[in-house]
């Protein structure tokens, strides 16, 4: 008894660190405005080893504004890509490192917006704010509940088979 318990609580902990460990991670763009009027606002999500936009909300206001139709995975992890429908219009951010699997708070180094190529304006502070999406404590309870309910039937039926 004492050690199915224990195995129980074990795959408990486990399941919860591999579910955390492959959480999607929400990026938030802050102060990325344009030398050319141009401001860009909005998040994006990307897979945790950040080679892949899984969502995006981005909007571009001002001029030059446009609305952005997807984003460019192979630029990831060290540039921002968003365009426009054929590419007609795009922005392009880099950062001063890498976004990584642990989020964090990234400074946006330099960028543009194309056409008219507006240049980022590097004060106050734009950067990309990114959190892990850590799932809901209920999901994982309810994942411990049903786990639970199968060591308990499978502790059941392993007693009836050695009492046979």
């Amino acid at each position: 008894m004492k050690s199915s318990v224990r195995l129980l609580v074990a795959a408990l902990f486990f399941s919860a660190f591999a579910t955390y460990a492959s959480a999607d991670i929400t990026w938030t763009l802050e102060n990325v405005t344009f030398d050319n009027g141009a401001a860009v606002t909005g998040s994006f999500t990307t897979n945790d080893a950040v080679t892949a936009i899984d969502s995006f909300a981005i909007t571009i206001t001002g001029a030059g504004s446009f609305t952005p139709v997807g984003m460019v995975d192979s630029y990831l992890p060290g540039v921002i890509g968003i365009f426009s429908s054929g590419f007609a219009d795009y922005v392009d951010l880099y950062l001063a490192s890498d976004m990584t699997g642990a989020g964090g708070i990234i400074p946006i180094t330099s960028g543009f917006i194309c056409p008219g190529c507006g240049t980022l304006l590097l004060g106050p502070g734009p950067e990309v704010d990114g959190a892990a999406v850590v799932p809901e404590p209920a999901s994982l309870l309810l994942f411990g509940s049903g786990l639970l309910g199968v060591g308990i039937t499978a502790r059941r039926r392993a007693r009836q088979l050695l009492n046979l």
